[in-house]
């Protein structure tokens, strides 16, 4: 859990304690085995899921930055 530690705002600069810090690793443990990277054969599930997640992301930012560029032209010839 997430005992004791404080969430910070995103532009906080402040530094984590090192009790922050042990609590924040603490919680991303998972009781699952590290990750496997194979160059061939049966990958690992997850790494399959986290590389979908990330495809689909970029694909959305990318289409927004696309619709973001066609307004701009639009709003130049208008």
């Amino acid at each position: 859990m997430l005992r004791g530690m404080t969430l910070r705002a995103p532009g906080n600069k402040a530094k984590m304690t090192g009790r922050e810090r042990e609590a924040l690793l603490e919680s991303l443990m998972l009781e699952e085995p590290e990750l496997t990277f194979t160059a061939r054969g049966n990958p690992d599930p997850r790494l399959l899921r986290l590389v979908d997640f990330l495809a689909r992301q970029a694909a959305r930012d990318c289409y927004a930055e696309e619709v973001q560029m066609m307004k701009r032209r639009r709003k130049r010839t208008s």
